[in-house]
């Protein structure tokens, strides 16, 4: 069983939908928490004393860096990231989207989670290891109309963190992007009011069993950091609708 009192975990975009779902989750097991968000002041209720949030623009490296200094600091150690700050945007075909909210989807989802895995690993390299979990989606395994500049990213976070692993796994570092579909998330919202409830336009639609609940996809975060045996790396773990695994040879974290 995973002692997680010693656990020491940082987590990007913890202040809404997924992040902050992880946060609540590893905080209860008794993990030491820091996350970040945009807003000045932490936005959601922090039930556990163990829990520190921290403001943090994902975009600007030099933020990031000092996030997780800080972080790393003041727990004494890292020993897991889960890395799931993004944004989305209007549902469009490509050439209708404005280069300037490509830029932007860029830089947060892609560029965010390189800046945030620099400095995590930094970080993890003289402790010995630990584990990162990147949050991709299924577009990043099956592409859909109207969201190209998101799909794009997701692509990329994929590809980045199998990279990433190849680069540390002999240092005892474990990486893996989770690709979960539609979750019960205010970006879900968001993305609904936006579609005007024409499903067409949502990513191909709702796959069966979705939206998943945002705990069940934490869940899967935390046993990918939490079990120290269990050894898979640069994987794109796919999930179904429900957030259930869809490949057998990886059902063991869980």
């Amino acid at each position: 069983m995973t002692d997680w009192t010693e656990h020491k975990i940082i987590v990007t975009g913890g202040s809404s939908g997924l992040g902050a779902e992880t946060v609540s989750l590893a905080a209860a097991k008794g993990a030491a928490v820091h996350f970040c968000g945009l807003e000045a002041d932490c936005p959601i209720d922090l039930k556990h004393n163990s829990s520190v949030y921290h403001q943090c623009d994902v975009r600007d490296e030099r933020a990031v860096a000092v996030f997780i200094e800080s972080a790393v600091d003041e727990m004494g150690g890292l020993t897991g990231a889960v890395n799931a700050a993004a944004i989305s945007h209007h549902a469009h075909k490509l050439a209708d989207i404005r280069p300037a909210m490509v830029e932007d989807v860029w830089r947060t989802n892609v560029m965010g989670v390189w800046f945030a895995m620099r400095h995590q690993i930094k970080a993890m390299l003289p402790l010995g290891g630990g584990a990162i979990v990147n949050v991709a989606s299924i577009l990043s395994n099956e592409p859909a109309q109207w969201m190209a500049a998101y799909g794009m990213s997701k692509y990329a976070v994929a590809g980045m963190s199998e990279t990433a692993a190849l680069d540390y796994r002999d240092n005892g570092i474990r990486i893996n992007a989770v690709s979960p579909g539609p979750v019960r998330t205010p970006m879900l919202e968001r993305a609904l009011e936006d579609v005007g409830g024409d499903l067409s336009k949502f990513a191909g639609g709702f796959p069966e069993g979705g939206p998943a609940e945002p705990h069940v996809i934490a869940d899967i975060f935390l046993r990918l950091i939490g079990d120290e045996k269990f050894s898979v790396t640069g994987e794109n773990i796919l999930l179904n609708g429900d957030g259930s695994l869809r490949r057998e040879d990886i059902k063991t974290i869980g």
